[in-house]
């Protein structure tokens, strides 16, 4: 019988969803990787975010074949799994769209209608009137052109915005105007109102974004980072939102998570910030599940060519 282990907060959606299909397979359960221990050890299947994995789990795993991740970054997995390169690794992409692009809108329009100041007001009793910005007729730059983009996209013109892209090449994708390559990077920011951050971590993309990203930005665009924090050069970040080389930032992610109590960015008026949760939703569990069911009964019919989401290894 083939052991699955699931480690997630809510178990019980995941126990009532797959129980019932899946009578011939041996699921565990475990609310967090603190619980993991006896469990792992004869787990064939680990679905998970999987943050707590580390090298020694998995080289002492020796029955483990496949590790669905439960976020579409698998960035984390890199060097636990480095030893491992017979399992096989999925991730959750293709879920993400809605609350990742309700997220980039909360920021932009954080920084454009003034939240903060807004919040202090009401704090004050101050009844201050003033003229926010708004978001038609903007330019909006997505720099990562994935699934998430595309939902992004839809939602960004139907606010009246024009939308761009950076990807690796200067391919067509559907809904964005005009997609520029990597190389146009400068090009690509030179008329953007917002940079949104959505490309993934890894050797090649980090600090992607820095001192030279924003020298080409207007003094009143801003930057929205809710990929990775590793993806901007957070010190030339700084230098610029102090400096007014650009005009605000959001930020779900940073170099260091949790942001160190000493970072400037805590002050910044010029700054909205969330505690990385641009990915999470009251309703992962079900969205996830569309992943995690078809991907299970596929693996059980030995399908393993067919699994959706799979994630190349080098």
């Amino acid at each position: 019988m083939t052991k699955v282990l699931i480690v997630d907060n809510e178990i019980e959606k995941y126990v009532n969803h797959l129980e019932p299909k899946f009578p011939g397979v041996d699921f565990a359960f475990a609310s967090s990787g603190d619980e993991v221990g006896p469990l792992l050890p004869e787990t064939e299947v680990l679905i998970s975010f999987a943050r707590w994995l580390t090298p020694e789990m998995a080289a002492a795993t020796p029955t483990l074949k496949w590790v669905q991740c439960m976020i579409a970054g698998t960035d984390h997995l890199t060097q636990p799994l480095a030893g491992r390169p017979d399992i096989i690794l999925t991730n959750g992409r293709g879920i993400h769209g809605p609350q990742m692009t309700e997220m980039a809108l909360l920021h932009m329009l954080a920084l454009y209608r003034e939240v903060r100041r807004l919040t202090g007001n009401q704090e004050k009793h101050l009844f201050d009137r003033f003229a926010p910005r708004v978001l038609d007729t903007r330019n909006v730059t997505i720099f990562g052109l994935g699934a998430i983009a595309e939902h992004m996209a839809k939602v960004f013109k139907a606010l009246g915005m024009t939308v761009n892209g950076i990807s690796r090449t200067d391919r067509p994708v559907a809904g964005i105007d005009k997609v520029y390559s990597r190389d146009n990077m400068s090009e690509a920011v030179a008329d953007a109102d917002f940079l949104i951050a959505l490309v993934p971590y890894g050797p090649d993309t980090d600090k992607i974004i820095n001192a030279e990203t924003f020298k080409a930005m207007k003094p009143t665009a801003c930057l929205i980072n809710i990929s990775r924090g590793g993806v901007c050069d957070e010190a030339a970040l700084i230098d610029a939102l102090q400096s007014g080389e650009i005009a605000g930032a959001g930020l779900d992610v940073y170099e260091v998570d949790p942001l160190p109590d000493n970072s400037p960015l805590w002050d910044m008026e010029n700054v909205f910030m969330t505690p990385f949760i641009g990915g999470r939703s009251d309703l992962y569990a079900e969205r996830i599940l569309t992943v995690i069911e078809p991907n299970l009964r596929l693996y059980l019919d030995g399908k393993l060519d067919q699994l959706i989401n799979v994630v190349e290894r080098n």
